[in-house]
């Protein structure tokens, strides 16, 4: 399943960037014959590079004409916030072109459009510019986004028709209650910053902190992943073993927790990654088989390229697959080799915390997480290096600082929300935590590497090495990781 991954993967990136002579889905279908019939143990590669450059292919749509200022649009997003008001990505009805657009919404409107809702708009289109440093153009013209406009008053759009009964307004409805909630009781920036943690940070998220998170490593905790779908399915998980619920039916709730946190998350590709890879652990004892991580992996790739092939080409589904891989590759290999190192240097470990609760702290806790902080600082180093130019030396220290308490601000963060407002001294605590570990460590005194520009082909050619070349780990490794 990885190689299927990585074939849709490289099929993809080749039909973008490669002038290819014809249609790239012919030329790569006769690349892959050859690779199959030359090498049969990579057929599973071959058959991904046809399929994913047939996928983009289909997904891909010339620049569309401009749309007349009066179209009917359905809302196929969820309301997102922005600095300056909501934005909502919307189809065409009418007329029916085969693009998207983003509609954005300034604060002086009330009554907003939601995901489903239909409705007619008067509006003057303009086309993304590229901003410095980032061409966001094409990042949304990879998301058939050809077209942005803004609306400024309700005068400019009639609703003709709602889609408040659909469930996804449900979720819809249930981050728009945490956000006011949060908003109601804490600072813009608190709020925004537990917001990010729960369920992703969003569009008005503060910029300078945003950056500041990022420079010093700790970036992935605004950013819904597995170690946050973990630690919310563990809190499911005890709250049914007081139940007479049986094991078929507590797994199944727990994996109809992980897809409903998903939904809530609003289905980023880290989040999605997460609940197929827990999905397929928690469903092979149901039938028999054994858990396969890397397998996991490999499905949850294949399943988000042919759904969104153009999730390759962002920083969020690199960051996510790239530390996850190198975390299920050399977790087991490192941890060893920690504790072989904490071993020389007199900290043996020992049964039970009171013997000694810095040697059992150092074993249980401090040992595995800077296993776990530095594999994924290296599956997102290149990355880093490539879109950012910047990489701090002392991330796995600030990760060590900030990581332990993912889990009481996901505790206190929900159980704030679900009281309305009770324990807001705790979670401005974790707050000033977070943002003294984010300001600190990427500070100009850090050690970093900056300003390194890494060509593409050597980013891509690494990340495909290691997928093909490096050493399987045990079974058994696989699942402790």
């Amino acid at each position: 399943m990885l190689q299927l991954a990585l074939g849709i993967a490289m099929g993809i990136s080749l039909t973008e960037w490669t002038a290819l002579p014809g249609a790239p889905s012919v030329a790569l279908g006769l690349l892959a014959l050859a690779l199959a019939l030359s090498m049969p143990s990579w057929a599973w590669l071959a058959a991904g590079l046809v399929l994913g450059a047939v996928r983009y292919e289909l997904w891909r749509s010339p620049p569309a004409q401009t749309p007349p200022s009066a179209a009917t649009l359905r809302a196929v997003g969820t309301l997102e916030p922005t600095r300056n008001g909501y934005r909502l990505l919307c189809a065409f009805e009418a007329p029916p072109l085969p693009t998207y657009t983003l509609v954005y919404f300034r604060p002086t409107v009330r009554h907003l459009p939601d995901y489903g809702d239909v409705f007619q708009l008067e509006a003057s289109w303009r086309r993304p510019t590229r901003f410095q440093g980032f061409d966001w153009a094409r990042y949304l013209e990879r998301r058939r986004i050809y077209h942005i406009t803004t609306v400024f008053s309700e005068r400019q759009f009639k609703i003709v028709q709602s889609g408040a009964g659909s469930w996804q307004r449900f979720f819809s409805a249930a981050r728009r209650s945490l956000r006011e909630r949060l908003r109601q009781s804490l600072t813009s920036e608190d709020a925004a910053l537990i917001e990010g943690i729960l369920v992703g940070a969003t569009g008005d998220f503060p910029p300078d902190l945003r950056e500041a998170f990022h420079k010093s490593g700790i970036g992935h905790l605004l950013a819904t992943s597995g170690l946050h779908v973990m630690m919310a399915l563990q809190l499911v998980y005890l709250c049914l073993r007081w139940t007479p619920t049986p094991f078929a039916g507590r797994i199944g709730l727990v994996i109809l927790a992980a897809w409903c946190y998903a939904l809530l998350a609003g289905l980023r590709p880290s989040i999605v990654r997460a609940a197929t890879m827990v999905s397929c652990a928690l469903c092979a004892p149901l039938v028999g088989r054994e858990a396969d991580s890397l397998n996991a992996l490999g499905l949850a790739g294949v399943v988000w390229l042919l759904i969104a092939p153009h999730a390759i080409f962002e920083v969020g589904f690199q960051y996510s697959f790239g530390a996850v891989l190198f975390i299920l590759l050399f977790y087991g290999r490192l941890e060893r080799r920690l504790r072989r190192l904490a071993h020389r240097a007199g900290v043996q470990p020992q049964k039970g915390w009171a013997a000694s609760p810095l040697t059992a702290f150092s074993h249980k806790v401090l040992i595995p997480l800077l296993s776990v902080s530095l594999c994924a600082q290296m599956g997102i180093s290149l990355i880093q290096l490539y879109h950012f130019g910047y990489l701090s030396l002392l991330s796995p220290v600030a990760n060590l600082l900030a990581v332990p308490l993912a889990y009481p601000t996901l505790v206190m963060g929900f159980w704030f929300w679900l009281s309305q407002g009770v324990g807001v001294l705790p979670v401005e605590w974790l707050c000033a935590w977070y943002k003294w570990v984010a300001l600190t460590f990427s500070g100009s005194w850090v050690p970093a590497l900056q300003e390194v520009s890494i060509p593409a082909w050597l980013a891509v050619g690494f990340y495909v090495g290691v997928l093909l070349f490096a050493p399987e780990p045990p079974l058994d490794e696989v699942e402790e990781a």
